[in-house]
C-alpha cells in the first residue's frame, strides 16, 4: 500500500469535512451539493485526460458507479445537515468515520475478503475510541 497516498487521502478527507462545515454554515447543504456537482462536472476534461486511454464502459461497472454516487450524495447531504446543526464538528466527523466498519462487513460478506483477529481488534478499538471521544460527564 502506498503510505504517502494513504496519508494524503486522510488529510484530504479531514480538510474536506472542515471546509464542508464552513460551507454549510454559510449555505444550505442542498446548495452545497449543487456547487459540488458543478465542480465535479467541470473536472470531467481533467479526469478524461488523466485516463491516457479510451474510456471503456461496462454496464455493471457503470451501475455500481451510479449507485456509489447516489449513496455518496445522500451521505454528503445528511452529513451537511448534521454539520449545520452541530457545535462539535470534530466529534461528528469521528462518529461518521465508523463507516469503514460497514464497508469491512460488506466486503467480508460479499467479496470474500478475509477478516482476521487484528481487523476485529482494530474495529473494537475504533468503537471504544469513538465512545471515549464522545463521552460527556
Amino acid at each position: 500500500m502506498n503510505k504517502s497516498l494513504l496519508l494524503a487521502t486522510i488529510i484530504a478527507f479531514g480538510f474536506s469535512a472542515f471546509f464542508r462545515k464552513l460551507a454549510v454554515d454559510k449555505i444550505h447543504p442542498y446548495t452545497m451539493q449543487i456547487v459540488s456537482a458543478t465542480v465535479y462536472t467541470s473536472l470531467i476534461p481533467v479526469w478524461y485526460s488523466l485516463t491516457q486511454k479510451p474510456i471503456e464502459l461496462n454496464e455493471t461497472g457503470v451501475f455500481y458507479a451510479v449507485v456509489t454516487t447516489i449513496l455518496h450524495v445522500c451521505g454528503a447531504v445528511m452529513f451537511g445537515l448534521l454539520l449545520k446543526e452541530s457545535n462539535s464538528t470534530g466529534s461528528l466527523a469521528v462518529m461518521v468515520s465508523i463507516s469503514p466498519a460497514i464497508t469491512t462487513l460488506l466486503s467480508v460478506l460479499f467479496l470474500q475478503e478475509k477478516f482476521e483477529m487484528r481487523h476485529a481488534a482494530a474495529t473494537l478499538l475504533t468503537l471504544v475510541g469513538l465512545c471515549l471521544f464522545n463521552y460527556k460527564k
